[in-house]
Formats: structure tokens, C-alpha cells, sequence
């Protein structure tokens, strides 16, 4: 799943609210808060990346290890597909 190119869905939008980036779907109204880690996977995706592309943007604005970042990144790509904000290419 590393090299497939990831896409967010553009019919979110969101704003920085205290420790979270709350965000609305447009079209739906289902809302949603992103932690620190979401937001930053999902600022990643402002233009199409593979999830190694992810990976390496959240290397460089944390300090974690290539591991712990590689299947923190599956899991919210998995949950950000599930709620329909990010989807594969």
C-alpha cells in the first residue's frame, strides 16, 4: 500500500479550533476533529502523495521512527477512507 498514490476528498472543509482541526463535510454536514497527527496527514494530501510521501512529511515535522510512522500512517488512512476524507487514486 506504500506506493499507491492517496487523494483527500475535497468536499471537506475544516477549521483549527484549540488542539484539533475540526472539519465538515460540505455536501453531508457529518463533521469530524483530526488530532495533531490526522491534521498533519491531512495537510500532507493537499496535492496527491503515496503513503511513503506521508510518511516521509510526518518524519519530518515529528520525531518518530520509520515503524511506528509507517503503521500509524496505515491506520489513519484506513480510518480516513472509512469516513470518506481521503481515498486511493
Amino acid at each position: 500500500m506504500t506506493g499507491q498514490m492517496w487523494q483527500r476528498d475535497d468536499d471537506w472543509v475544516g477549521s483549527e479550533i484549540e488542539d484539533s482541526f475540526v472539519m465538515v463535510n460540505i455536501d453531508t454536514g457529518k463533521y469530524v476533529a483530526l488530532n495533531s497527527t490526522a491534521s498533519a496527514v491531512w495537510d500532507a494530501l493537499e496535492e496527491p502523495r503515496t503513503q511513503a510521501g506521508i510518511e516521509a512529511h510526518l518524519r519530518e515535522r515529528f520525531a518518530v521512527d520509520e515503524a511506528a510512522c509507517r503503521a500509524s500512517v496505515t491506520r489513519l488512512l484506513g480510518e480516513m477512507r472509512e469516513l470518506r476524507l481521503a481515498a486511493p487514486l
